[in-house]
């Protein structure tokens, strides 16, 4: 198969064309930030992977393996990968009355009881109002909270449906 002759002469008259395209952070494909949240350490940004640990505050050497991190829609801050799985669950449970069992992705939010449900049962985002559920760990059952305990953890007080409105 012969060169096409335009991309050959293109590539050698135009310096546009000479160099990798991409997104580029003031000239490198790279960036590193110092953060103080979830651990406060450096942090590099590489496209098509995300922002990923790469030396903790208190190490003096960079991690093995850079750690990933994943942004919280519903706490609204970066987690670690493996702290985000830790905090989902999957359960079946009776959303509103009359209607037959969904299965949601329940996430827990940081008062370390209380769970939200995230992600409907094709694993698409539910962005709120959310209802608080807790796990009844001998039943092993998601029940939905009644009692009116402080949503202060959660960084949008306003996403969370009061138990009054129920």
């Amino acid at each position: 198969m012969a060169p096409n002759l335009f991309l050959c002469l293109r590539t050698v008259f135009c310096p546009l064309y000479w160099f990798q395209r991409g997104e580029r952070i003031d000239g490198s494909l790279h960036k590193e930030e110092h953060w103080d949240s979830p651990v406060p350490g450096t942090y590099k940004y590489t496209p098509g992977h995300g922002w990923q640990l790469i030396r903790r505050d208190d190490s003096d050497s960079d991690e093995k393996t850079p750690v990933s991190l994943v942004y919280c829609r519903i706490l609204h801050r970066y987690l670690f990968d493996y702290e985000m799985e830790e905090r989902c669950l999957w359960h079946t449970v009776t959303h509103r009355e009359g209607v037959p069992p969904e299965r949601f992705m329940f996430f827990l939010l940081d008062d370390g009881y209380t769970y939200v449900a995230g992600w409907d049962a094709r694993g698409r985002f539910i962005p709120g109002p959310y209802q608080k559920w807790s796990f009844d760990s001998d039943t092993k059952t998601m029940t939905r909270m009644t009692s009116t305990t402080s949503s202060a953890n959660v960084s949008r007080c306003s996403s969370i449906i009061p138990e009054k409105l129920n």
